[in-house]
């Protein structure tokens, strides 16, 4: 008989403090009904706390001593990557930097995981594929029959998005964890075909998100309403997405974006100088707007398109959120965009497009009639109730309580 686990450790970079991982919001409910004690180890405890005290304890994650850093150095993992890195023509200071810094706060972590007691009872669940779960893997090695997972994003996953096309540790990753859980086809993908040794150990279950209070209707304000969510980061590209908001001249536009980051400044002055030179457009910068109120805007305000022209992505769960409201999509052909986006709910384009044709396709979008751009958004919101809801972290659970 399969054994069911009723204890959870979670590991996460800010989760329930701060400000990333809010997609762990929707999840989090349904780990606290699979489970019937969660430990949470949070590299930050900064901020208010996004669930109730009572849900689960919360633990600082130890930052590095001088003790990980020697016991990295002595470490035979450690001399298997440089090795590893040799065979690669990959190896120089910077990645042996890398191997080190990895190895080092991955056995710091260890150690604090490894003074807990009754190890056996926990599943331990790290919510990113990086040092967290390097340190469950060490866990694994010296603890095999312990149950370690791992889930696996975007930039976890694409080496392409590091220095030096390089992410560590990744076969001692294949070697111990569990599984591996993938929220894209693409990511699974690209680790078997990078490492074959995931191809057993990977599982594609993806993100979702909860559904809206309610669904606006449209305005008869006669403005064209684009929405856009993400970091202001430059892989996000949103310097792109108003380049390609502010060209259109023959409809009125309003481009409201959501999200923050070190770019932020920048393109809001350069959003001032663009709605001087055109007079249809007009903009809102909110930055970053907590997932809750997100959630309230999508219920209360229309949309007639959402936007993403990423450089590089996973699956994004903007996306989602914007796909149960029943936005169209238009976003580039990158990571898993694919799996979410398509001809019958939006429309992909090339990672290297031009603007103007950017700018075409809207302008036909919103001279479509009424039936047409209806039909897109039915098949925009099925492709989130289908594929996408917050059902799928009922079966990640279930998944999760299994050995």
């Amino acid at each position: 008989m399969k054994k069911i686990f009723k204890k959870l450790i979670l590991l996460t970079s800010e989760f329930p403090y701060g400000k990333v991982e809010p997609f762990l919001e929707s999840e989090f409910p349904m780990l606290i009904e699979g489970f019937e004690e969660i430990l949470i180890f949070t590299e930050s405890i900064k901020g208010e706390s996004r669930i109730e005290y009572s849900c689960a304890e919360i633990h600082l994650i130890d930052s590095i001593c001088w003790k990980s850093r020697i016991s990295s150095l002595l470490n035979k993992e450690f001399y298997s990557e440089l090795n590893y890195l040799r065979q690669k023509e990959k190896f120089k200071l910077s990645t042996f930097r890398a191997a080190w810094y990895s190895l080092t706060k991955a056995i710091s972590i260890f150690r604090q995981l490894e003074s807990l007691e009754d190890k056996a009872s926990f599943v331990f669940y790290s919510y990113w594929f990086d040092e967290k779960a390097l340190a469950l893997a060490l866990l694994k090695k010296k603890y095999p029959d312990l149950k370690v997972v791992s889930r696996a994003h975007g930039w976890d996953i694409y080496e392409e998005r590091h220095p030096d096309i390089y992410l560590p540790y990744r076969n001692l990753l294949a070697k111990k964890l569990n599984t591996v859980y993938s929220i894209s086809d693409n990511g699974r993908f690209y680790l078997v075909n990078k490492y074959s040794n995931f191809k057993e150990k990977i599982q594609v279950i993806r993100l979702g998100t909860m559904p809206l209070v309610s669904i606006p209707k449209k305005s008869n304000l006669g403005i064209f309403q684009i929405l856009s969510i993400s970091s202001m980061i430059s892989l996000k590209r949103v310097d792109k997405i108003l380049e390609v908001v502010s060209s259109i001249q023959t409809i009125k536009i309003k481009w409201t974006h959501i999200g923050t980051g070190p770019e932020f400044e920048r393109i809001k002055k350069l959003a001032k100088l663009k709605r001087q030179e055109n007079p249809n457009f007009s903009f809102e910068i909110l930055g970053h707007v907590p997932n809750s109120e997100l959630r309230e805007l999508l219920s209360n305000q229309y949309f007639d398109l959402f936007i993403n022209l990423s450089e590089t992505e996973g699956i994004p769960v903007s996306i989602m959120e914007a796909q149960s409201a029943g936005l169209p999509v238009l976003a580039t052909n990158v990571g898993g965009s694919a799996e979410i986006v398509s001809s019958e709910n939006g429309f992909l384009v090339d990672k290297n497009f031009n603007t103007q044709d950017v700018v075409s396709i809207i302008q036909k979008f919103f001279s479509e009639n009424k039936i047409v751009q209806k039909r897109k958004r039915n098949a925009s919101f099925k492709s989130w109730e289908n594929n996408y809801s917050y059902k799928n972290y009922r079966r990640f659970t279930e998944s999760l309580q299994k050995s």
